[in-house]
């Protein structure tokens, strides 16, 4: 007799998942985000920046494992950088790992089980995009949230979304934020916004958005 098949895993299990690490993408928005990469076609291209400890690349490479095709390209220094409000967080929450970020977040990536659906590149944003070749299908946005930070990741990447692709803009709510930690927000009134985007809503603090169809 056959031994029995495992389960397959569900979304929720991979927003469980994500809920034991350290990152701020949770309920409502965490299932979103899930959602909408599981939504995308075989093959799919992901990039994510801003992966920190792998929170937010567990929720974008569960649901393409079970697709059972994609990669999600996670970007992230790994040296705790970002906006001002955000990296004396960052550095608390690495000091209680005692060891390196990256560190922490290979260990996340194989615990999850989802390491074959990752390519994982230490560096910034723009600096991956830059030697880019290959337009991709969603892109999160989850890095340095200062205005310069949000700007330059989103200029960096929006040419390479193909049209009908996914945007996620993390922390981009509606609301008073700390001084230099308002950059994904104002990305999004600004530029998340028809005709250059369509399907556009916010769930929680993460607007989401398609990029417009090219015209015939």
């Amino acid at each position: 007799m056959a031994a029995p098949r495992k389960p397959v895993r569900t979304i929720y299990d991979y927003v469980y998942l994500s809920d034991l690490v350290p990152g701020w993408t949770r309920g409502d928005e965490a299932r979103a985000l899930a959602e909408a990469s599981h939504s995308l076609p075989d093959n799919a291209v992901i990039v994510e920046v801003g992966a920190f400890m792998g929170s937010g690349t567990i929720l974008l490479a569960g649901p393409r494992k079970m697709r059972g095709s994609g990669t999600v390209h996670a970007i992230d220094p790994f040296d705790g950088s970002g906006d001002a409000l955000s990296v004396p967080i960052y550095r608390e929450i690495v000091a209680a790992h005692d060891r390196p970020i990256r560190e922490v977040y290979e260990a996340v990536i194989r615990r999850a089980k989802v390491q074959q659906w990752v390519v994982t590149h230490q560096a910034r944003g723009e600096d991956v995009a830059a030697s880019w070749a290959t337009p991709i299908d969603m892109l999160f946005l989850d890095g340095d949230h200062s205005p310069k930070g949000a700007r330059s990741a989103f200029e960096a990447w929006y040419p390479w979304l193909k049209p009908g692709g996914i945007i996620a803009v993390h922390n981009s709510s509606d609301g008073e934020y700390e001084p230099d930690h308002d950059g994904s927000r104002r990305l999004v009134v600004t530029e998340i916004v028809p005709p250059r985007f369509t399907d556009i809503e916010l769930v929680t603090t993460t607007t989401f958005a398609r990029k417009a169809a090219l015209r015939q």
